[in-house]
């Protein structure tokens, strides 16, 4: 079995010198990985721009942390990783924002920023709040590898392959991550009702 070093130098030669310090090494692995990260990116943020800003935000981690790169998957393997971790870092940021932005607010500006909302008949809003507080709080309690295969899946629209592919795994297990997703959080729920 070879060592991490003499791994890292069968795949790229550039890893080697972008570990020793090498700028002109790490601007060719940036411009060789750089549509496909950007591809990743695009495919979960769904914004042209957000998936610009993920593709500089994984290059900026990447930098900082390349000597911790091992050798133990594909160099593309890890940065694909870092790509998906910072995209779902991104999105839990724009999920949880207007919240904190309102909670921050004094008594006296929310007064002032009350908009005034259209009642909607048909829909039970304290029962639609406590379901996504419910389904909220049982996707927070899945295991990051379940809760990542299950967004990917069923939110973002990744195949099962795909996701294989991505994740380093094979369909199987990103079957059964869906699955076991999907049963623990209706557990929860269920618990609750």
């Amino acid at each position: 079995m070879k060592n991490t070093r003499e791994w890292i130098q069968a795949e790229d030669p550039l890893i080697v010198k972008a570990r020793a310090g090498s700028s002109e090494a790490f601007s060719e692995l940036v411009w060789k990985h750089s549509h496909h990260i950007y591809g990743v990116s695009l495919r979960i943020l769904k914004n042209h721009s957000d998936a610009e800003d993920n593709l500089q935000d994984v290059f900026c981690k990447v930098y900082k942390n390349i000597k911790r790169f091992e050798g133990r998957s594909r160099f593309s393997t890890w940065l694909v990783r870092i790509a998906i971790n910072e995209a779902l870092m991104k999105i839990r940021k724009q999920r949880f924002e207007p919240v904190s932005r309102q909670a921050n607010l004094g008594e006296t500006e929310r007064q002032q920023n009350v908009v005034p909302e259209m009642e909607d008949r048909r829909l039970n809003p304290e029962l639609q709040y406590i379901t996504s507080e419910l389904a909220a709080k049982a996707v927070q309690n899945l295991r990051p590898a379940l809760r990542n295969a299950f967004f990917m899946n069923k939110v973002d629209g990744w195949t099962h392959r795909e996701l294989a592919g991505i994740l380093g795994t094979n369909v199987a297990t990103i079957k059964s991550r869906v699955f076991r997703a999907r049963a623990r959080m209706q557990q929860q729920l269920q618990a609750h009702c």
